[in-house]
């Protein structure tokens, strides 16, 4: 049997170039010797009564704290890190319902086998569940809509068990729920109350759930108002007509109206549009 090949000098490579019609260029290349990582981490991750941990995940960071390589405990919480260069690392455990651990600081010497026990403690807010979503229109353009409050409701007595203000991308979310049934219901001003939406909130279960609001057509109607005055005295008992202006600027009247005892008139439901305000009295 021929013996294995090994790497002499570790690979390496120039930065990216161009070369055009003529045109010579100097790449130079400096290889390192090449060396098998032979370092070890292994470790226990126990609970804080001293019960195997699985299915924890380990994590190792190299030394300028970025993501290197993950991996996950056996049935006996056991884990371990093999053919690792020297250097510096630091390493964290974590696992749904328990807390996040501090990184630890490890520095490996070649051809070293550290251990590493991580001790985990449960949170029983960690457990706990989310609803999240978006509050959008319920109309052609699905736009999202900032602002408009969120109830989350007892389904049963109606009662408001926490409540929450969508941001200007729509999104909402309530976190730590406990498990059970429950309704949402989100409202806005301009907008219908929406239908009830009954999600049930599962151990540790993310439910996503987008609620559509319908403009509310009497809402969304102005108002037009003010005062009407002659050399500083109200003129009471006055005409008072709201004139629509048409595209191709023409007036029309649409409304009319008479000022109270203060002067003060105000006309209600206005559609949207163009307007003019014109008054008058007779003797």
């Amino acid at each position: 049997m021929d013996e294995i090949k090994k790497d002499l000098l570790n690979l390496n490579y120039s930065a990216q170039f161009n070369i055009a019609n003529y045109e010579e260029q100097n790449v130079d290349l400096v290889l390192e010797d090449a060396s098998i990582p032979t370092s070890t981490i292994t470790g226990l991750v126990l609970d804080v009564e001293g019960n195997p941990v699985a299915n924890a995940t380990i994590k190792i960071f190299d030394s300028e704290g970025n993501p290197f390589l993950h991996t996950v405990t056996d049935d006996k919480g056991a884990y371990s890190f093999i053919g690792l260069r020297s250097g510096s690392y630091s390493i964290s455990c974590v696992k749904e319902g328990y807390v996040l651990t501090v990184p630890e600081n490890i520095y490996l010497q070649e051809e070293e086998t550290k251990t590493y026990n991580f001790r985990v403690a449960s949170d029983s807010s960690l457990s706990l569940c989310s609803i999240a979503g978006h509050i959008l229109k319920n109309d052609e353009t699905n736009e999202p809509i900032s602002d408009a409050i969120i109830h989350l409701l007892n389904p049963i007595t109606r009662e408001t068990i926490a409540t929450t203000i969508s941001a200007d991308d729509g999104e909402y979310v309530f976190y730590d729920v406990a498990e059970g049934d429950y309704v949402l219901v989100a409202n806005k001003i301009s907008y219908k109350v929406s239908t009830d939406t009954l999600v049930t909130a599962k151990n540790n279960s993310i439910i996503n759930v987008d609620i559509k609001l319908y403009l509310n057509p009497i809402e969304n109607l102005g108002t037009v108002s003010g005062r009407i005055t002659n050399k500083g005295v109200f003129v009471a008992n006055a005409f008072v007509g709201l004139y629509s202006i048409g595209e191709d600027g023409k007036e029309k009247l649409v409304a009319t109206t008479k000022t109270n005892a203060e002067g003060i008139y105000m006309f209600g439901k206005v559609e949207g549009g163009k307007y003019k305000v014109k008054a008058k009295l007779n003797k």
